[in-house]
């Protein structure tokens, strides 16, 4: 499955929700096996966010956690394109 084409509109808006790129390196994605995957976060008082998305498939996934940054939880309903409306 090929990356979808507004990828980079879908990343500048996590920039402007105030989600930062967590490192440089790319991960390797579960889906599609490639080293292509990039990590959003973002974190507060209240808990926070990690977004991965695959550049190469666009398969998107989210993490949750509380206060602290302890228990993540994976966000099963999560959609990339319904969060950066």
């Amino acid at each position: 499955m090929p990356a979808p084409d507004d990828l980079e509109t879908l990343q500048n808006k996590l920039r402007k929700r105030g989600f930062r790129q967590d490192d440089l390196f790319l991960h390797e994605c579960a889906a599609c096996k490639a080293n292509a995957v990039v990590i959003f976060a973002i974190s507060g008082r209240s808990g926070g966010r990690d977004i991965r998305i695959c550049q190469e498939c666009g398969d998107a996934k989210s993490w949750t956690a509380g206060a602290g940054m302890d228990g993540r939880v994976q966000d099963a309903t999560f959609d990339l394109r319904t969060f950066a409306r």
